[in-house]
């Protein structure tokens, strides 16, 4: 956060900064009020919602309120804006990696869009709290964000009515997985995107494994966290055609040997353990050079339903050791040359966004935002991200003007 003096340092930088963005915001009031709003974020404040802000910059906090909750700009073209803007920094430079993610912001009563009693990670249990799922771009210690959307929870989209009053749009009056609305958000931002070298995300999108399907379809690399009790058959595992004797003839080859099975992680983790020349230690891309034990394995996809003795795609299997008793399991579509210190340095990518989550809630209000509409809230979750891009530009090299 900043102080007053340190503002008013930037202010000119600042509205450079809001003029690339003309076009989307159109009317100069907008602009005017974009540029206030931004300042609101950046500055020293605990309470970085509507009233406290305008307080803080001098401004009208009704003016604020329809700028944010009520003006019909396009928090979309906004965003598309902003991945030009950032993604012209990298080209030609480092490939990096997409994260996926999702954060939660609490919320005391029920009547915002999308708050319903589901896990909500800031609190670190069942709670009332929107969830928002997002992407972020990772790359040589420099991170941010990509895109947002609220999850809309079944209790919503199972009632028209208070979607209506919430201001959903009809294209979102649906039930969408989390995972399927990450993909419709990769889809959107696909053709602006400089290289990456992979998508990295946690154990909440690991397990969901049509997801993984759905990511090979498309040829994109990930390296994704998976529970425990995720299975991958052996990489020697053999799937054949058997005649049926009765009824219609088989559709898909399986394997037949009885005895081979797929292993849950767990399983897998015991067996490689027996193997100790197999592990190594590898330096974590962490500023103390601290390793992690770590060994990686070819395996086969593990297929549910009826058709689970059907070994589908070959994929790494990678195991990290933190301590005696604590382990993670990684799947990967990755190359089956990728060294294993690359697989633990890309795993290990997915967490520099929690220091990008802390800075957002923490010091520019993510979640302090107190409108009910999903207009306000995917505005201020934009105007978020302008001011998280806004410091991140000021760190980048001064060859750059902000506004390039």
């Amino acid at each position: 956060m900043m102080t007053s003096k340190q503002v008013s340092r930037i202010r000119q930088q600042l509205q450079d900064y809001v003029e690339v963005f003309a076009a989307d915001f159109g009317r100069s009031e907008r602009r005017h009020w974009c540029g206030k709003y931004l300042e609101g974020l950046l500055r020293d404040g605990e309470r970085k919602s509507i009233e406290p802000l305008a307080a803080r910059v001098g401004g009208d906090d009704q003016a604020l309120q329809q700028f944010v909750s009520q003006s019909p700009w396009d928090d979309r073209a906004v965003l598309f804006r902003l991945r030009q803007l950032m993604g012209g920094r990298v080209r030609g430079g480092e490939a990096g990696v997409l994260v996926l993610d999702d954060t939660s912001l609490p919320k005391k009563g029920s009547h915002s869009v999308g708050v319903a009693r589901q896990y909500c990670g800031a609190l670190g249990k069942i709670a009332h709290c929107q969830s928002i799922v997002t992407w972020h771009w990772a790359a040589s210690g420099l991170h941010w964000p990509l895109a947002a959307q609220l999850y809309l929870p079944a209790v919503w989209t199972e009632d028209a009515v208070r979607m209506t009053k919430a201001g959903v749009p009809p294209a979102a009056q649906h039930f969408r997985e989390k995972w399927r609305i990450a993909l419709d958000l990769l889809d959107e931002m696909k053709p602006q995107l400089p290289a990456y070298q992979a998508i990295v995300f946690d154990a909440g999108y690991g397990v969901v494994l049509p997801l993984l399907a759905e990511l090979e379809k498309r040829g994109e690399p990930y390296v994704a966290q998976v529970p425990g009790n995720v299975a991958a058959w052996p990489a020697d595992a053999v799937a054949t055609m058997v005649r049926a004797s009765v009824g219609r003839p088989r559709q898909h080859a399986v394997v037949r040997d009885r005895a081979v099975r797929p292993l849950s992680m767990v399983n897998w983790r015991e067996r490689l353990l027996q193997k100790p020349a197999l592990w190594t230690n590898v330096q974590r891309p962490r500023a103390d050079g601290a390793n992690v034990r770590a060994v990686a394995v070819r395996v086969q996809a593990s297929q549910r339903g009826s058709r689970w003795r059907q070994p589908s795609v070959t994929r790494w299997l990678l195991i990290e050791q933190l301590g005696d008793e604590t382990f993670k399991y990684y799947l990967s579509n990755l190359p089956a040359n990728t060294p294993l210190a690359e697989l633990v340095r890309l795993a290990h990518q997915r967490w520099t966004i929690e220091q990008g989550y802390q800075q957002l809630k923490e010091e520019l209000g993510l979640d302090h935002f107190e409108g009910r509409s999903w207009r306000g809230l995917h505005h201020h979750l934009t105007l978020c991200f302008l001011a998280f891009c806004f410091l991140t530009r000021l760190r980048m090299p001064k060859k750059t003007p902000l506004a390039a």
